[in-house]
């Protein structure tokens, strides 16, 4: 005897609903992981030479506590996401205008973390411009 097929079809909306969850999520993980390392930073010392680097990270502390608990659950909480992202480039760009951290034992961590916000800051213009997918 056949088994009934089942269905399969997307409910409109659904695919949109899941690239936004997804969209949430990553956020989510850039923030955090671009958090974690600044404050990792901070209390370590590294960001006592640079003024502009510690306002950076004050800024981004901000943005942050916008998120509510830290979950990316819906576009204001993406939007404050986004300028933790660009705070934090910045505040990392005012300790190395490369963003190589070359000297840094985190070095790697930093560049991985700049690449996922980076695309939270795209995204967000991409949203911004009308052009979300």
């Amino acid at each position: 005897m056949a088994e009934p097929k089942k269905k399969t079809a997307i409910k409109p909306g659904q695919q949109d609903r899941r690239a936004q969850e997804q969209r949430f999520a990553q956020a989510e993980q850039a923030c955090r992981q671009l958090v974690s390392l600044l404050e990792t930073m901070a209390a370590a010392g590294g960001l006592d030479g640079s003024e502009t680097a510690a306002q950076y990270l004050n800024s981004t502390r901000a943005y942050y506590r916008r998120i509510r608990n830290g979950k990316v659950m819906g576009p204001a909480d993406f939007t404050a996401a986004a300028e933790v992202c660009a705070c934090s480039r910045r505040a990392l760009a005012a300790l190395d205008p490369t963003l190589s951290f070359d000297d840094l034992p985190q070095a790697d961590a930093l560049r991985q973390a700049l690449r996922q916000g980076d695309q939270i800051i795209e995204q967000m213009r991409q949203i911004k411009a009308g052009k979300a997918g």
